[in-house]
């Protein structure tokens, strides 16, 4: 079985200036930071698909026609639940594109046969793992992003996740562009 997702990538300047701007943070929390070539946001969740599906859920994706988007990154967040640091782009930082997207991979993988997470589109991207529970209570959540990240996105990816020694090891199985005639 494989752990998949669909997802876009910060560019590697845009991921330098995330983990520029959150290094500080990370090591005043004592958090594992994600390796800078593990960094995304995920668009839609699919969960556990069988290796001889895989064709099944390319081909869903090859259905969804999304625009090349931007995603403003102003804020970095503590979830608790999970303990992580993440960025995350606000309600209004959030373009149409983006969530459109999301609903159309999801809507694509569900018609394929797939159960993708039913959960609204939140950007963010997770930056460290394991935060220390105790010296984030100390801090105000969120705190500012500034200057904001602004990630640019021409194509969308399909990711696996696998565990690995250290935490998630992510790779990306396939491809797609976003049109950039009807870009936002």
């Amino acid at each position: 079985m494989w752990r998949l997702f669909f997802a876009v990538q910060p560019r590697p300047e845009q991921n330098a200036a995330l983990v520029e701007a959150s290094a500080p943070l990370i090591a005043q929390l004592r958090a594992q930071p994600v390796p800078v070539e593990n960094l995304h946001a995920t668009l839609c969740f699919i969960g556990a698909v069988a290796e001889e599906k895989l064709g099944a859920l390319r081909a869903a994706a090859d259905t969804v026609r999304g625009r090349v988007l931007t995603l403003h990154f102003d804020r970095l967040d503590h979830w608790k639940k999970p303990g992580i640091l993440c960025a995350v782009a606000t309600e209004r930082a959030i373009p149409a594109p983006a969530r459109e997207l999301s609903k159309q991979l999801a809507s694509a993988a569900l018609s394929a046969g797939f159960a993708p997470d039913a959960k609204p589109f939140r950007a963010h991207v997770t930056l460290a793992r394991k935060v220390d529970a105790s010296r984030a209570i100390e801090c105000e959540w969120p705190r500012v992003l500034s200057p904001p990240v602004a990630v640019h996105c021409d194509h969308f990816v399909l990711m696996r996740s696998e565990k690995g020694p250290t935490g998630s090891i992510y790779s990306v199985v396939a491809t797609w562009p976003l049109d950039a005639d009807n870009s936002q």
